[in-house]
């Protein structure tokens, strides 16, 4: 059984889902659908269940399986990454390459807020400076991605970890 470490594996599926994740982001400044998001919604939940199950191949032993807290601990690291990776390209993307189209969309929740009448000009205005800070967007998009991950790696789990084979050590008893 080939052992490799918790953060590579962790950081090497994360990929995948941060790319899919920019990959959906970039086609959401041009075009906005429902079912462009839950296209995102299924492919995420499909390549995630991938990345469980593969874990999970690799590293579950039949005397001691691959428990559910393990498997929702990968996840959520999994997401972590894949949030540190979307964060840092939604940084780029606001201040840089798509910064006319993340401003209007920003704009457009900012002016919907301030019709509210709850805030003032001065929270507005250090909310859309905070909107751009590279390192609020990177913590931003990890914790949520992390959340994310959290809530249906409640249900992946469940559906990807193995039990323990009660008499694995007693193979040869017949």
């Amino acid at each position: 059984m080939k052992r490799t470490n918790f953060w590579n594996e962790a950081a090497s599926c994360g990929v995948y889902l941060g790319l899919l994740a920019i990959v959906f982001d970039v086609i959401g400044f041009y075009k906005q659908h429902a079912l462009l998001s839950l296209l995102s919604l299924a492919l995420f939940v499909v390549l995630l269940t991938w990345c469980m199950k593969t874990r999970v191949a690799r590293h579950a032993t039949p005397s001691e399986g691959y428990s559910y807290g393990r498997c929702l601990g990968f996840m959520v690291a999994v997401m972590l990454c894949a949030g540190f990776l979307e964060g840092a390209f939604m940084g780029v993307s606001a201040n840089w390459l798509f910064a006319e189209k993340y401003d209007a969309s920003i704009g457009e929740s900012l002016a919907i807020l301030e019709d509210t009448g709850f805030y003032t000009s001065e929270m507005l205005e250090m909310m859309a400076r905070m909107l751009h800070s590279p390192l609020v967007l990177i913590f931003s998009t990890m914790v949520g991605s992390a959340v994310k991950g959290a809530f249906f790696g409640l249900f992946i789990a469940a559906y990807t970890r193995q039990e323990p084979r009660p008499f694995a050590n007693n193979d040869n008893l017949e």
